[in-house]
């Protein structure tokens, strides 16, 4: 049998220094953000979790092809308690994840408390057309701390819209200073906070988009700017002259109620090196195509939500943790149609099983990729095809504005044999 990759990962509060000051931040292995894990595919791992805090939480890896006894998303590990999450990456894997706790009812908390961390699968692509490309890992969050350096929990407001903080960060830092050592590198890009959108454009230089979510493109695609709603990924290739000096920044973005901000933030500074670097790839990979007329049914997901007790909903029900509201069969492939009929942006993520997009209010999905996360904007019909070809058992699909998620907007999948 071939090696296991072991990985020792421990929640735990800790000092960390955030923009020029001293904050007190849950963190993994005590660092904000945590630790990036790198894999490969084909790898068997195993990451050892303890929950070093003195309350519950658990650990979810984002967007990873997982069995759902794996990803255990309803998993509660108390104070001083370990699991281990064993598992094979699978072929045609490689991508950008992320992981961060998944504690119904605590995820915003604890997440807007600095629990995040960014995971990196690689293959063969990386090996050949994108090898010798230089890349950053940039992981995406924001914090709102109180007057004493702690993180303040959502409340009021932030319920409704989720919580937004005021300090805006790029690894953990204040618009840090970054080297891009080549004319041609590679960013990966994680939004890990718990409602922020980031809406992304890099004046001076080229961008050219190569892999969202867990997927490599086909091709890569020239790209102006890059939305990433909240537990989003994508892989960029950026050329710029030698020396150029850049600023990453966050444009605004309206996102259904919630008023946009008045002026781009810049979020990092970034020189380019000297090295003259390599041609932009033609081709990168294959893509399967998805078919809709191989969908065996097509199915309807509805976002909703009530304001007095503040409920979000999916179907027109709140989450039950002893409820499986959709069931699907091992073997077969289906449309969902997400329908967004309120006033605010709301993120779509589905656990376990990777979807491609066909197309959003009719207009076709200009390129293949496969995805975990979509966003669906106010009065947006998005239509997903999502095979179910292995991985029988219960998970979930939800908000990623983890506000709505902890308030109700998560529901069941069961996928069954036969």
């Amino acid at each position: 049998m071939d090696p296991e990759r072991i990985f020792e990962l421990e929640a735990r509060e800790e000092a960390v220094e955030v923009g020029g000051r001293q904050v007190r931040l849950l963190t993994y292995g005590g660092s904000f953000p945590g630790p990036l894990l790198a894999l490969r595919e084909g790898e068997r791992v195993r990451i050892r979790f303890r929950n070093g805090l003195d309350e519950p939480t658990n650990l979810h890896l984002h967007g990873i092809p997982l069995p759902p006894e794996v990803d255990a998303p309803h998993r509660v590990l108390q104070p001083g308690e370990s699991a281990d999450y064993a598992f094979r990456l699978q072929p045609g894997s490689a991508g950008t994840y992320w992981y961060h706790p998944h504690l119904h009812g605590q995820v915003a908390r604890q997440l807007g408390a600095g629990l995040a961390g960014a995971l990196v699968v690689r293959g063969a692509v990386d090996e050949t057309v994108l090898a010798g490309i230089p890349e950053q890992t940039l992981l995406l969050h924001d914090l709102a701390l109180g007057a004493d350096g702690t993180p303040l929990p959502p409340g009021g407001i932030d319920w409704l819209h989720g919580q937004e903080g005021d300090l805006v960060l790029v690894n953990g830092a204040v618009e840090p200073a970054l080297h891009l050592p080549a004319t041609l590198s590679r960013i990966r890009l994680v939004n890990a906070a718990t409602a922020r959108y980031f809406h992304l454009d890099l004046p001076g230089a080229e961008l050219f988009l190569v892999g969202q979510d867990g997927g490599i493109l086909e091709a890569p695609v020239a790209v102006e700017r890059l939305l990433l709603a909240p537990g989003e990924r994508a892989d960029v290739l950026v050329r710029a002259d030698a020396g150029a000096a850049l600023v990453l920044r966050g444009l605004p973005y309206a996102r259904g109620g919630k008023k946009a901000a008045a002026e781009a933030l810049p979020l990092a500074r970034i020189e380019v090196g000297n090295l003259q670097g390599l041609p932009l790839p033609a081709r990168l990979r294959e893509v399967e195509l998805l078919e809709a007329s191989t969908a065996h049914r097509t199915r309807r997901i509805t976002w909703g939500g009530a304001m007095r007790p503040l409920r979000f909903f999916v179907n027109g029900r709140a989450f039950d943790p002893h409820r499986v509201d959709v069931h699907a069969r091992l073997g077969t492939t289906e449309i969902w149609e997400i329908r967004n009929p309120m006033h605010l942006d709301h993120p779509f993520h589905l656990h376990t099983h990777a979807f491609q997009i066909l197309d959003r209010d009719g207009v076709p999905e200009p390129f293949r990729a496969w995805r975990d996360v979509v966003n669906v904007r106010p009065g947006e019909v998005v239509r997903i095809l999502v095979p179910f070809r292995e991985h029988p058992g219960l998970t979930m699909f939800h908000c990623h504005i983890v506000e709505h998620e902890d308030r109700g907007m998560m529901a069941h999948l069961e996928v069954l044999e036969g």
